[in-house]
């Protein structure tokens, strides 16, 4: 996942999100899940403002802590995701902070309720059956119980209720559309799509970038507003820095840096010379896509990723 809340040209080692307040973050979630204990809530809550004060900063999100982790913990992990995401996006829309810790509470705890799921179905690596299914769309309102016990607020808890619900009327637990559903959790909704989408899971691999961006792009007015989508848009990037991609004259280039507002057309760097070339301007060349890990290694390997390191070449950064 790469997440971009300032508009700067380059981005910088240094300007990425501290991965200590995630591992932090992550700690917190699991052992309040476990106890519900009020004191590890409240350290939670100071997880999340600091999430808020790096967003509010200029930082953005490297990697995601879901290529780390085990299907026993994706769960958590990906709540994690989620929730920086989720903030980035509130602060593009110009969210204030009581707000925007809102929506950090709700979409760090949106999927509580799937600790009450059995591990057999949740990382079931087949179809779901429609009983399976019918279990797993409960997780929502379970989540919403448990909160509702805790005395977390109210808009919080609607985030959790409602991160599957549909602008057409066609996601779970209640079948709300449109205006019944609260912007905060549309904006967990989208954050948790792209999240889910652009990991590993034991039932599919996961999703580049550029095509989930792609995805969640076309579906304004169809999953979530108009409103959320570009604003999740401006927070993303299809190609983030680090990546390695196929060019349609037939070279092999890293993504150097973006251009702002062109997000499909970032400066790329060729592998086999060094040499820089500008998308924005070369509007004769596009990106085809991104290059399988596989075959990253193999190129490195036979001497064809001059200037470009295999670790570097092999782990993108920003890719999710």
């Amino acid at each position: 996942m790469a997440v971009r809340v300032t508009s700067s040209f380059e981005t910088e080692r240094g300007d990425e999100l501290n991965e200590v307040i995630q591992l932090n973050a992550l700690k917190a979630v699991k052992e309040w899940n476990k106890s519900f204990d009020k004191k590890i809530f409240a350290t939670l809550l100071k997880t999340i403002e600091d999430i808020i004060d790096e967003i509010l900063s200029g930082k953005v999100v490297i990697g995601s802590l879901s290529e780390i982790c085990l299907a026993d913990t994706y769960t958590y992990t990906h709540s994690i995701d989620v929730a920086i995401l989720a903030i980035a996006i509130g602060v593009k829309m110009g969210f204030h902070r009581k707000k925007l810790i809102c929506l950090g509470v709700g979409s760090i705890l949106h999927d509580l309720g799937k600790t009450k799921i059995p591990n057999e179905i949740l990382n079931k690596p087949g179809k779901l059956t429609p009983d399976e299914f019918s279990i797993i769309q409960k997780h929502p309102v379970y989540g919403y119980e448990t909160i509702k016990e805790h005395d977390i607020n109210r808009i919080s808890a609607e985030i959790v209720l409602n991160h599957h619900e549909r602008y057409n009327g066609s996601g779970y637990p209640n079948g709300l559309h449109s205006n019944e559903i609260n912007e905060l959790a549309y904006i967990c909704a989208i954050a948790d799509v792209y999240s889910a989408m652009t990991a590993d899971r034991v039932y599919r691999k996961a999703l580049p970038p550029h095509e989930a961006y792609e995805m969640i792009m076309v579906s304004g007015e169809i999953n979530f507003t108009p409103v959320t989508v570009e604003a999740f848009l401006k927070c993303i990037v299809p190609y983030p820095v680090g990546s390695i991609v196929y060019l349609s004259n037939g070279h092999i280039a890293q993504i150097y840096r973006q251009n702002p507002g062109l997000v499909f057309r970032p400066v790329v760097k060729l592998l086999s010379t060094g040499e820089e070339i500008n998308l924005g301007i070369e509007n004769n060349i596009v990106i085809k896509g991104l290059v399988p890990q596989e075959n990253i290694r193999q190129f490195a390997m036979e001497g064809g990723a001059a200037n470009v390191s295999l670790s570097t070449a092999c782990k993108p950064a920003g890719n999710s």
